[in-house]
């Protein structure tokens, strides 16, 4: 069954607004229950009618000033691609753990009024709203991906961000490997995309369902465990899948986009490039 309690988690680590995650995940719950199929389907269309909603109360010339701001914006393709070799070139505002905390803790406050959160900040929402706890994990992020470190300092200031806000970055499918029509659709419908990568289905699949396909249709997790291919569908675990891809973006050029360290579940500890081992709390080294 779906576990729907972490929809709305999911739709704002996708940058949908707290308010209108929470009232389309309610909607959508109450009208299909838990079932996969049903659910998605209505949340796709609640999604699409509040967020309406929502964009229509802006200003106009909150309206004109995003839209001016994006057009300035490189392409998802371009920007993807561009990610590491800036990475290259930029140094981080913090040389250490306890610098970083320092400098963490005077970020300003102030955010501007067509503020968008980057990519790079729905995938790390979660670490940033832990706390303490949470720390070392986000210096790890920030060390590793100093280009980020700036651009978050800036955007705590009144500025917008220099990376993709339109989740093009997070992408972990192959849309070389999808047939044409399906790629089509989801490089025009990005967010779609990685709805059905956060709820570990099959995007090719899922589009099918939706379309009127019954294969499967009798068991709810079906659409979790398995996967299409050119020469058809296989069993899949698409949950430890999308666990272990990287983020390869939706031009499918992005693997270095983001540097990540890996968390070692046999001994909860975080693993770094190098091979050194830490504290995920502490910061303490093996």
């Amino acid at each position: 069954m779906l576990d729907v309690s972490q929809a709305t988690s999911l739709l704002q680590s996708l940058g949908v607004s707290s308010a209108v995650a929470n009232k389309a995940v309610e909607r959508s719950a109450q009208s299909a229950g838990t079932d996969a199929q049903s659910f998605l389907k209505i949340l796709q269309t609640n999604l699409t009618e509040l967020t309406a909603s929502a964009q229509s109360a802006n200003t106009a010339s909150a309206t004109r000033t995003q839209l001016q701001t994006t057009a300035e914006r490189a392409s998802p393709t371009e920007s993807t691609s561009t990610t590491s070799a800036s990475a290259a070139s930029v140094k981080a505002p913090f040389g250490n753990f306890q610098e970083f905390k320092a400098w963490e803790k005077g970020l300003g406050d102030t955010f501007a009024k067509d503020y968008t959160p980057p990519d790079y900040i729905r995938m790390i929402t979660l670490a940033l709203s832990g706390g303490d706890n949470e720390a070392f994990g986000r210096y790890m992020f920030f060390k590793n991906n100093p280009q980020y470190a700036v651009d978050y300092e800036s955007i705590r200031n009144g500025n917008l961000s220099k990376f993709p806000t339109d989740g093009s970055t997070l992408v972990k499918s192959d849309l070389s490997k999808m047939d044409t029509e399906t790629a089509a659709h989801y490089r025009k419908n990005p967010h779609q995309l990685l709805a059905a990568e956060g709820f570990n289905m099959d995007p090719t699949l899922l589009k099918k369902r939706m379309e009127g396909n019954t294969e499967g249709i009798s068991d709810p997790e079906w659409l979790t465990n398995h996967r299409w291919t050119a020469t058809g569908t296989i069993e899949s675990n698409n949950r430890t899948m999308y666990a272990q891809a990287t983020f390869i973006g939706l031009d499918g050029k992005g693997a270095d986009s983001y540097r990540l360290a890996k968390y070692d579940t046999a001994t909860g500890r975080i693993i770094d490039f190098d091979g050194r081992s830490y504290d995920p709390i502490t910061g303490e080294e093996a």
